[in-house]
């Protein structure tokens, strides 16, 4: 039902904005970026969205949240990816449907581009998500089914953080900071935890 009301809304102009948090099970690095295999014989990426300003149509979105995790294979560029997207219990039905759209990727945009890669939707769920940005680090609660922290690595000047910019492969276009996963599980439609792992934090925007 959530995933036809998106269809609906392919045509209709956005423009979204925020802050991002991803974490995966790739050790230290995320070969998938760079479109090698994952360093584990699966990939499990775990995503975080808090819009920050942004509306589809007239449909204003600021100040909510969005999640999705994602299970692909060893090779992401494969396809045949399992998703579970998570939408902010706080919306309304105009904009539950409209978070559902863009963070899919059926309303257009950069996430359309992954949409052939896509084997199956385990669900669309509403739920409490709580995202919390801190002096470079991030945390990502979603209901009873996902939490963790991710944290930015320093640099060579042991200053800044270290920046991965124009990688062929993502759910961004923009420079990523590169991080460091704390533990992060999770367990709904499917099982999987990491602890120590690649972990990327940026500023998202997404338009069609």
């Amino acid at each position: 039902m959530a995933q036809a009301a998106a269809a609906s809304q392919v045509k209709t102009k956005f423009v979204v904005e925020g802050d991002y948090f991803e974490a995966c099970s790739c050790k230290v690095m995320c070969s998938c970026i760079f479109l090698a295999p994952a360093t584990e014989d699966h990939c499990d990426v775990f995503i975080g969205w808090h819009v920050t300003k942004g509306q589809l149509g007239n449909t204003d979105l600021k100040g909510l949240n969005a999640a999705l995790v994602v299970h692909s294979p060893k090779q992401m560029t494969d396809g045949g990816w399992k998703l579970a997207l998570y939408i902010d219990e706080r919306a309304s039905k105009e904009q539950a449907e409209a978070l559902t759209g863009i963070f899919s990727g059926q309303a257009g945009g950069h996430l359309a581009n992954l949409g052939p890669l896509v084997g199956s939707l385990a669900g669309v769920t509403p739920a409490p998500i709580t995202f919390e940005t801190r002096d470079g680090k991030r945390r990502l609660e979603v209901g009873r089914y996902l939490r963790g922290e991710i944290e930015e690595l320093k640099g060579g000047d042991g200053k800044n953080p270290a920046v991965i910019s124009n990688a062929p492969f993502g759910a961004v276009t923009q420079p990523v900071r590169k991080g460091k996963a704390g533990v992060v599980r999770y367990d709904h439609f499917w099982k999987a935890e990491v602890d120590g792992t690649n972990a990327f934090l940026t500023e998202f925007r997404y338009e069609n």
